[in-house]
């Protein structure tokens, strides 16, 4: 698919955009800071916030410099106490949430001048939603979540309109094995929601595992992780957990015409080798909500200072891909 001229395009009424790294030094916060700049030259009110710690000026591993997050007149945004403090410019404090993190309260401002920040905002999903809701009472138009390299639930569809994929050299240096990585994380996000009338039915399930016999769900199992599953039982059911998918528990489901259904892929915590397995055993992976994938960004370059070549690496993730492919790199020189 060609790349877009520009990333802001694809986030057209999309109100709240998660950015997901699979890696930490994949581009994350280049593509914030261009979503700020562009949506700061259009007038457009912009929320932001984060899952972790966000906008550092140096890399605690590599200790190379990093881009910091810039952020202009006018912008709402959520951090702690402690990253608000060491701001770099005039901010007017509009709240304060005592959310659980060991930096402190999170403060909601707006800022008054252009300057520097450190995003470290909630990572409990309870907390961000609220976060979120707050940020649209301000009147922000857009709001847009930096989600942490290990945390997925900035992208599930009950926080996020859409979600940009950050990947690059920094999760492998062999381009076939970055490609294969990135593609699964892009097939778990994209995973299909289930039939309609299952859904209904699903969605007042709470808790534990169930399964469909008759035309109406059971309850199986409280708990999907300490539970073992009779093949007779499940061959050719639809199981829904309403929890965590773990590899083990989706291998202890691998039969024939088995179809599992869970709330969305922020709950999935599968790897590759296991999921493929479970499909040629002839298993179904559905969600209740679907994601909204609206981009993959590449960062060729590695905090190491190795570098691919952009263009073959774009070619060989658009060849699999069905959404826009954008070198960040070349994003900001344009």
């Amino acid at each position: 698919m060609k790349s877009p001229t520009s990333i802001s395009l694809l986030t057209e009424n999309l109100r709240v955009v998660s950015i997901i790294g699979l890696e930490k030094n994949t581009g994350k916060t280049v593509v914030l800071n261009k979503l700020l700049k562009e949506f700061g030259e259009k007038g457009i009110t912009v929320g932001v916030t984060s899952t972790g710690l966000e906008g550092e000026r140096r890399d605690q591993i590599y200790l190379n410099e990093k881009p910091e997050i810039s952020l202009r007149r006018g912008t709402y945004f959520a951090t702690s106490e402690k990253d608000f403090r060491n701001r770099q410019f005039s901010a007017t404090v509009i709240d304060l949430k005592d959310y659980r993190s060991p930096l402190g309260k999170t403060v909601f401002a707006r800022a008054e001048t252009d300057g520097k920040v450190i995003l470290s905002g909630p990572s409990i999903l309870q907390y961000l939603l609220e976060a979120v809701s707050i940020l649209k009472s301000y009147g922000c138009e857009r709001i847009l979540i930096d989600g942490s390299t290990s945390r997925r639930s900035p992208g599930a569809p009950l926080v996020s309109d859409g979600i940009i994929l950050a990947t690059g050299a920094a999760l492998s240096m062999n381009m076939e094995e970055l490609c294969r990585k990135t593609l699964f994380a892009v097939k778990l996000i994209s995973l299909k929601a289930t039939e309609p009338k299952l859904l209904n039915r699903m969605l007042s399930l709470e808790g534990g595992v169930w399964i469909e016999n008759g035309g109406t769900f059971e309850k199986l199992s409280s708990s999907a992780l300490t539970t073992s599953y009779p093949r007779a039982k499940i061959a050719g059911k639809t199981i829904f957990i309403d929890g965590s998918l773990t590899s083990s528990v989706l291998l202890s489901l691998s039969e024939r015409g088995t179809r599992v259904v869970v709330k969305d892929f922020s709950r999935i915590f599968v790897d590759e080798r296991s999921l493929m397995k479970y499909e040629r055993a002839g298993g179904r992976l559905e969600v209740l909500h679907p994601a909204n994938l609206i981009a993959v960004t590449v960062n060729p370059f590695s905090p190491t200072g190795f570098k691919f070549h952009s263009r073959e690496l774009i070619r060989s993730l658009e060849e699999k891909i069905d959404v826009p492919v954008v070198n960040v790199m070349e994003e900001i020189l344009k």
